[in-house]
């Protein structure tokens, strides 16, 4: 008897062409749908990696989960003021819409409000407002400098939410005039997982003796490191020279000790961190470039004499344990 052949498992050119295009085409769809992810911060279920938990032969374990558990309480009451919050605004645009207001979002009702508002201190003052103090031209369009603040706002926004430490620049000519106002101060405070260290800058412009009393005027209310960052020159000597004539920049070794330490005990209320975020916040001109080039080593982001030269926020990786945002 003859033995009956068995099917060939060999396809057509055609249908293996066929197969080859459809895998191509669905690892392409998947690499973009990776990166879309990786880009919103979405974690697929079946990506994400299963936590291990903590070892039972941690001898802290009980004090981090309970570091743990104050964390995500502290989360959810953010959550629930924020959600607070958008109810309260959206009730105050449903009750202007309600009178008859022709604003249609919570932006165009504060922007309304502060546009009432300075009308309100013009008129006080007996004095007619002009159109950049309106913020708005007469045509409906922002004003190019109410667009540049409110930008300006918007970054220092970030920084402030971003970071674990704030280092507030000062010039040492008028540290007063160049700190931000108290009640702000307060405000970004009041976060309890915030420190702020005061930076006084420039300090060759200015006599040793106003130096020192200002310092300890500001640590009364912040730590506060007295520094140059401006390097005008190489210092060929290599040796340690005054702040007034030296030529690289002076008391960067104490303000990288001191973002050292904070980043040993987790930057605030000692929690457990691998890595800590600085913020650079100031007004314009006072040096929080300088500064992070400074501690960097190295022209990390770009400076000028021009104010306001540093028009977004930048990120400068410090170390494995420091990152800087300049604003």
């Amino acid at each position: 008897m003859v033995k009956k052949k068995g099917k060939s498992k060999r396809i057509t050119l055609k249908d293996k062409y066929k197969i080859q295009r459809r895998v191509v085409e669905t690892h392409r769809k998947r690499k973009k749908e990776a990166k879309r992810d990786a880009k919103n911060g979405v974690v697929r279920p079946n990506q994400q990696k299963r936590d291990p938990g903590i070892p039972n032969s941690w001898p802290f374990k009980q004090d981090l989960l309970k570091d743990i558990q104050r964390a995500r309480e502290r989360q959810q009451q953010q959550q629930q003021e924020q959600k607070q919050k958008r109810k309260e605004e959206l009730r105050l645009l449903k009750d202007h819409q309600a009178e008859g207001g022709t604003a249609r979002t919570i932006e165009e009702l504060m922007a309304k409000a502060n546009q009432d508002q300075q009308a309100f201190a013009a008129k006080q003052q007996g004095e007619p407002m002009d159109a950049s103090a309106m913020g708005n031209r007469s045509d409906g369009r922002v004003a190019a400098g109410q667009q540049s603040r409110r930008a300006y706002l918007r970054e220092l926004k970030k920084v402030v939410d971003t970071a674990d430490v704030l280092l507030q620049v000062l010039d040492a000519r008028d540290p007063i005039g160049s700190r931000i106002h108290q009640t702000l101060e307060d405000v970004i405070m009041s976060k309890a997982d915030k420190r702020m260290v005061l930076v006084l800058n420039k300090i060759d412009l200015v006599p040793k003796e106003v130096v020192s009393r200002w310092l300890t005027v500001l640590r009364r209310s912040h730590p506060t490191i007295a520094i140059k960052a401006s390097k005008d020159g190489t210092n060929a000597s290599g040796e340690e020279q005054d702040a007034s004539t030296s030529s690289v920049p002076v008391g960067m070794d104490g303000l990288l000790q001191l973002l050292k330490n904070y980043a040993r005990t987790g930057g605030a209320g000692g929690k457990s961190k691998t890595t800590i975020v600085v913020g650079c916040i100031g007004y314009p001109n006072v040096g929080k470039s300088s500064i992070i080039n400074a501690l960097k080593r190295s022209r990390a982001v770009g400076v000028s004499s021009r104010p306001g030269f540093t028009t977004s926020c930048q990120e400068v990786v410090l170390d494995r344990n420091v990152r800087l945002l300049d604003s």
